[in-house]
């Protein structure tokens, strides 16, 4: 195991968030998928209702109406959907005497209507959930070694991460306060958590990690060194001048094809070059603005799709982090 993949899998919450499109939800299950390869238990959590995640590491599975532990879909991999009413229900079944009690209170109508013009309360829940999970044990030692977040993306991503920032600077007293700040002291642990921004690299995505680093420092959270998704490699083409000079001296009738004509191949072949180019200077704007180089995973051409596609991204993603010491 690489020393920067050991070090991922010895924190205890990895939250993967960035631009929508970019590949955050497919590097969450990669993630996950490699952290199990390795023995560690880890329980994949989505915090949406798109059920994405499970689309790509179990698409069969049937997950329970009302989950409340994470569900086992292969060797040391678990994988979860947090609902933020079924998340609250059970909050309040540890903190109201009476069980049949609780699920009234969830059902009531007044307080269905209550919950609806309450801003912040799903974030606030479903965080609670993921530091309830962290803190579970089982023979002495943690039940989950690594649980990792699919957060939504980056705009509702930051709402969510600030909720709990907000009440601890709101509320002065009582459990709604003590119960936040153990959610709080989890996020902006560096021992215990890490922000792994996913970007591509491309103008906007691009923009919007720098500006996500800006907003996570402000909020005091730790973002380890951000993934660039998609990068594209040049042709592995010797010399170039040479193999274009050299088509452009083949007779264009010579062709068997459209796509084998030697203008096509050499539009091909310089489309590649320029694009390689330019998402270099992305890479190294990221390195730049965020202060680290980038862990670069490669551009894949088939589809990811289902487990099989994530066990490929899951190669690459080891192999980068094999080739990036210092990384994270």
């Amino acid at each position: 195991m690489s020393p920067a993949l050991q070090r991922l899998i010895e924190r205890r919450l990895l939250i993967v968030i960035g631009k929508g499109g970019t590949g955050k939800t497919t590097i969450a299950a990669a993630l996950g998928t490699l952290a199990a390869r390795h023995g560690a238990e880890t329980a994949v959590i989505e915090v949406s209702e798109e059920s994405a995640l499970r689309s790509l590491l179990a698409s069969e599975l049937e997950l329970p109406a009302e989950q409340r532990q994470p569900v086992e879909i292969a060797p040391h991999l678990y994988l979860m959907c947090i609902a933020p009413k079924v998340a609250l229900q059970e909050y309040l079944e540890l903190h109201v005497p009476v069980r049949r009690l609780a699920r009234a209170i969830i059902h009531n109508p007044a307080f269905g209507a209550f919950l609806d013009a309450a801003p912040g309360w799903r974030e606030l829940i479903t965080l609670g959930k993921i530091w309830h999970l962290e803190q579970q044990t089982r023979a002495g030692r943690p039940r989950y070694d690594l649980l990792i977040v699919d957060a939504p993306a980056t705009g509702h991503g930051l709402s969510f991460l600030s909720v709990p920032g907000v009440v601890v600077d709101s509320v002065r007293l009582g459990p709604l306060r003590r119960h936040t700040d153990s959610v709080w002291e989890l996020l902006r642990d560096p021992e215990r958590t890490l922000l792994l921004p996913v970007s591509q690299p491309e103008e906007l995505p691009v923009k919007e990690t720098l500006e996500l680093y800006e907003r996570l420092r402000a909020l005091g959270l730790r973002a380890g060194a951000p993934i660039a998704n998609g990068v594209e490699s040049s042709p592995a083409i010797a010399d170039v001048d040479s193999v274009l000079s050299a088509l452009s001296e083949i007779p264009a009738e010579s062709s068997v094809s459209r796509l084998s004509e030697p203008s096509a191949l050499a539009g091909a072949v310089r489309h590649r070059l320029s694009r390689a180019r330019l998402q270099r200077q992305f890479i190294e704007k990221l390195r730049l603005g965020c202060g680290s180089p980038p862990l670069e995973l490669p551009y894949l051409a088939e589809a990811i799709a289902g487990p099989e596609g994530v066990g490929r991204l899951a190669d690459a993603l080891e192999s980068a982090l094999d080739c990036a010491a210092d990384w994270a």
